[in-house]
């Protein structure tokens, strides 16, 4: 897929009410992709953080995603059902696990896992799942 009109932005100010998510989350809202102003610096480079790219392959899923269904659709979705979440988010990740494994790097599917199964993700499931789905995906690569 062609991401050329995907547009990667720093957060606006106003996100800072949100801690949590300005500085440690990335969001993608068709067609855009906003991420902290520490990974938008980082990614200006000409070498940017293979975890950066991590990141961004993640979010560019989620487009693909918004894209194909339409925005509304899938953010009623996103937002009402939790197995459509998961789904949503483990494609995702996948983009996001094979940036690590071509990097040589470690995915901390534990630390991944706890998200998933957190408010962040409104609970939609539990670690224990979570972290059985992360692990069947990082096999994949190996």
């Amino acid at each position: 897929m062609e991401y050329k009109k995907i547009e990667v932005k720093k957060k606006p100010f106003a996100w800072r009410v949100l801690p949590w998510l300005y500085r440690y989350t990335a969001q993608a809202l068709y067609p855009n992709i906003y991420v902290s102003p520490k990974v938008y610096e980082n990614l200006q480079t000409k070498n940017p953080n293979p975890k950066n790219i991590a990141i961004l392959e993640h979010e560019k899923k989620h487009i693909e995603r918004q894209k194909e269904m339409g925005l509304f659709i899938f953010g009623v979705k996103y937002l009402f059902s939790p197995k459509f979440r998961l789904q949503e988010e483990l494609l995702a990740i996948r983009e996001g696990m094979r940036v690590y494994k071509k990097n040589n790097l470690n995915f901390d599917i534990n630390r991944s896992a706890k998200f998933l199964s957190s408010w962040l993700y409104l609970w939609m499931t539990s670690y224990e799942n979570a972290k059985k789905e992360l692990e069947k995906i990082w096999g994949e690569f190996t």
